[in-house]
């Protein structure tokens, strides 16, 4: 970028533009710019970091407000201007002319190119308050999910106890009423069993009594038919 190339050019190498002599350029100091666009793009140019040129306005008195706008319209409006230092034109030889040249050079050449950053310090403290905002707002929406969860948890808790209660209300009332049905079962089973050896019992003394009762009826037949033939005589 033109932007580097410039600053590289003032350090060691030589301009395309001569400088005049050391002692005109003793005579002739460089003005120092007045606006903070201007300070921007002249420390920009001298090397100076983000950080050391937003300290160096701070201690000026510029507001913060004031260097951001400043770095901002430094970075969109630069990269033009350092074409435009970069592309002298051929053939110029009127010494007036170089030294003046040489005098409006800083004011535009220290224009930084458009991908000039803002202080990366600055950038990373918004983007860490942005970024703990949102993990914060996050943050209470989750802890309210899990708040409902929780109490989802213990309502289905809740009825749980409650269903098992009921449960086993049921059985032992089922045991109840099962043991109460065998117990009358049991009870209709004696009866039956008391019922059938009464039965034996009596089929034994009619086995007993049978062969005489059928004698003594038939004793009885024949006095009958023994009574009736001599009153038909």
């Amino acid at each position: 970028m033109a932007f580097f190339k410039l600053g590289k050019k003032k350090k060691g190498e030589s301009l395309d533009v001569p400088l005049p002599p050391p002692e005109l350029q003793s005579q002739q100091p460089m003005p120092m710019p007045q606006s903070p666009i201007e300070q921007v793009l002249m420390m920009k140019q001298q090397g100076y970091t983000n950080n050391q040129i937003v300290q160096t306005l701070q201690s000026q008195g510029y507001s913060t407000n004031q260097i951001f706008d400043a770095i901002n319209q430094a970075g969109l409006t630069g990269f033009e201007a350092n074409e435009r230092v970069e592309q002298p034109e051929a053939g110029m030889q009127d010494y007036g002319y170089e030294q003046q040249q040489y005098q409006q050079q800083p004011s535009q050449g220290f224009q930084a190119p458009r991908e000039i950053q803002t202080p990366t310090s600055i950038d990373e403290e918004r983007i860490q308050e942005v970024a703990e905002a949102i993990i914060e707002e996050k943050w209470e929406d989750l802890a309210k999910d899990i708040k409902k969860v929780i109490e989802w948890k213990d309502k289905s808790e809740e009825r749980l106890a409650k269903l098992e209660q009921q449960i086993m209300d049921m059985r032992l009332s089922i045991d109840s009423l099962t043991k109460s049905m065998l117990a009358k079962v049991s009870a209709y089973d004696q009866n039956i069993v008391d019922v059938g050896t009464e039965v034996k019992a009596m089929e034994k003394v009619f086995q007993k009594v049978l062969p005489s009762l059928t004698e003594s009826v038939n004793k009885l037949d024949r006095m009958t038919k023994g009574y009736k033939e001599p009153q038909k005589k």
